[in-house]
Parts: C-alpha cells; structure tokens; sequence
C-alpha cells in the first residue's frame, strides 16, 4: 500500500468514519390529512437533494411541484371508490432519479339532499335567459382552464368569511322539484356588507359583473390550477389581473344573481376537481 493512501485511510479513521457511516437519507412524501373524494391534500417531498425537479402523477395524470417540493393533490367530488397511485419522480441533478409510490384507497363518501323552492322563471330559463347563462357559464369555465402563475397555496387556506352555512358541499339539490346537479361549493349567509377575503394568495383571474346564475362573481388562481370562487357578491372590490396577499378582502357579501337571500357561495377545483372549500388544508379542523 502506498504511502498516500495509508495517509487517507489514518485520516479517514480518525475524523471521516463518522462522515462514511452516516446513511443517505432518501427523499420521502408527506400528506396534510387523508385523501378522499371531494377533497384536496398538500403534498410535500421531504429529504430532497438541492436543486432536485419533480414530476408527479396521480393514476397517471401529472401535476405539477414547485421547486421546494410542495404540490396539492385532490379527487373530483363524484370520484368512484378504488385505489389510486401516486407517484413523483425525483431526479437530482447529474444523479439518477428515484421514484416514490403511494398507493392510496378511495373510500365512498355520501352526501346530502337539498330540497330549494325558487321563482319558476330562475328555473326554467327562457331562451334570452338560457343563452346568457351559457356564455357566462362558458367564460367561467375557460378561466378555469388556467395553470400557469405565481402560487400561493403552500401555506395552506383560510375561511373567506363567517357565518351561518345555508348550503354544504356535494349536496344533491332538488329545485322546485327537479333533480339538478350536486352543489359544488358551500354557502356562508351573513348580512348584506360582510367582508369577503381571499383564501389563499393568488391572482384576480375573472371579475363577472352580474351573471345569470352567480351574480358578481371573483375567480382567484392560486396557482397550479387551483382555484377560488366567489359568488353572490354585492360588492368587488379587486381587479382582473391583480395579484392578492392573503386575508386581502376582494369584495362583500350580497345575494345578486340566482340567490334567495345574502349569502357567499364559495367553491374551489384544482385542475378540475371539485373540492370542498370547508376540507382544505389549514381550514379543516
């Protein structure tokens, strides 16, 4: 043996054996709560090498990481019970990538039926009527298309604002009789005025004047495709394209639009699923 590597084994024996011996640590998934439907987790990867990137697929639709390793995974309300697969894929770099699997189960989840007696002419659209409903309810749905942007969600969500809940989330909605579809959001009612705040920082992305269905109505793109609504409003108090820090009040509580009394209705999708606003991170109990 030569002489330098006798140097580096005595050297190694005396300060670097602690060094040689630690294990590697490998990088690992870390949940906010369970998984279910009609509800939406932040994910975090945890023990990453520096500069790692991400890619992540849930029964193989991706979703994107931000660098720091956060992304929020959800499934649609009326998602059918049966395992799924989570899978993200770090890859370090100039090293080889490694794979991390979760296999999750779906349970069935119920909800409840909401019977509501409306004026006929708010239930059965005459044509102007029907018309106007659907290019609003068009446009709604194109923002809700966006991806791309600043995110905000890392930190969690927050209550827009207080008050009773009229309506819960998933509930089938009977109008005058007539099946309709599950309601998607919640409703807060509160007097006529009360502020509203954003859930989660994030950018204005749709500012509806007075639609049919939804009155004044605020869409916010926290980024990632998640996104917040808030419907029913008397007031907006923000711009389409504004950026909002989080508790920044966007407008008031009000009832324009298909509403019986003042009430917010707020509902939240990431990339598409519909999500119950009171079961985001930071907000349920």
């Amino acid at each position: 043996m030569n002489v330098f590597l006798q140097r580096v084994l005595l050297w190694c024996g005396v300060v670097g054996c602690l060094f040689l011996a630690r294990p590697v640590t490998a990088a690992s998934l870390e949940f906010s709560g369970e998984l279910h439907p009609g509800m939406a987790v932040l994910m975090h990867v945890r023990e990453f090498p520096p500069g790692a990137r991400f890619v992540g697929k849930l029964d193989q639709e991706s979703f994107p990481i931000t660098p720091q390793g956060v992304g929020i995974v959800a499934l649609d309300m009326e998602r059918q019970p049966k395992s799924v697969t989570l899978q993200v894929v770090v890859t370090p770099p100039g090293g080889a990538p490694e794979t991390l699997t979760r296999t999750l189960s779906v349970p069935k989840r119920q909800y409840q039926e909401e019977r509501i007696d409306l004026p006929k002419k708010k239930v059965d659209l005459d044509q102007p009527d029907m018309s106007r409903a659907t290019r609003e309810t068009e446009t709604i749905n194109a923002a809700l298309k966006i991806r791309e942007g600043r995110t905000g969600f890392e930190k969690g969500f927050r209550q827009p604002a207080t008050g009773r809940f009229s309506g819960v989330f998933g509930s089938q909605r009977i109008l005058n009789g007539q099946p309709r579809k599950r309601h998607n959001g919640v409703d807060i009612a509160a007097t006529k005025g009360t502020p509203v705040t954003v859930i989660a920082p994030g950018t204005v992305i749709l500012a509806g004047q007075d639609y049919f269905f939804t009155g004044n109505t605020l869409l916010v793109h926290h980024g990632h495709g998640v996104i917040s609504l808030y419907a029913h409003l008397d007031k907006m108090l923000v711009r389409q394209g504004e950026w909002l820090e989080a508790g920044t009040t966007l407008g008031t509580i009000g009832m324009t639009g298909r509403a019986t009394g003042p009430h917010l209705h707020w509902g939240v999708l990431v990339r598409g699923a519909r999500v119950d606003p009171m079961a985001l991170p930071g907000i349920r109990p």
